[in-house]
């Protein structure tokens, strides 16, 4: 048996009716739009998932307005924080739910036994730290490994210490 091949040329057809958007995203900055992203933010949402809604600005505007637009970059900083005090509800709740934590398996001899569901243990343990490590990037002053220590000092006392880190200088002879 012979089998032909047969070239076929595939040609789309032009579409009747110009193809147009469902939506056109904002780009240039409006105070509603960015209240929206705001209160967004706050309930959680990623900025990758809340750019993928519709009316909603693309990532790209998003930042932009935080480059350009101070009243946004504010807003969007105390959007974020507020999104971190969120995350830590998560944890506490994660932490505290043990719906999963067990399950029931039968024995070869037909009885059943209650024993720990060690993934759904780990799982919550992963989730918990994942939700910590973003905490701790989002506001490491009250979230980070590692205290972070400012010092503002002015004055005379300010000198000595600035003489005393460096090196070559040593402390003053007086």
């Amino acid at each position: 048996m012979k089998q032909e091949l047969v070239q076929r040329e595939f040609v789309e057809p032009l579409p009747a009716e110009p193809v147009t958007r469902r939506f056109v995203r904002p780009t240039k900055y409006a105070l509603d739009i960015s209240r929206r992203v705001c209160d967004r933010l706050m309930e959680g949402v990623s900025l990758r998932k809340l750019c993928e809604e519709p009316q909603m600005p693309g990532r790209q505007t998003v930042l932009k307005w935080l480059h350009t637009v101070p009243q946004f970059r504010e807003d969007y900083y105390h959007a974020r924080r507020v999104q971190a005090e969120g995350i830590i509800d998560d944890i506490l709740d994660i932490a505290d739910d043990k719906d999963n934590d067990w399950k029931m398996i039968t024995l070869a001899n037909g009885t059943t036994k209650i024993v720990a569901d060690n993934e759904a243990i780990q799982r919550s343990r992963v989730r918990i730290d994942t939700r910590k490590w973003v905490a701790s990037k989002m506001i490491p002053q009250l979230y980070g490994e590692k205290a972070i220590q400012e010092h503002t000092v002015t004055g005379d006392l300010a000198k000595l210490l600035g003489q005393a880190i460096n090196r070559d200088i040593g402390l003053p002879n007086k």
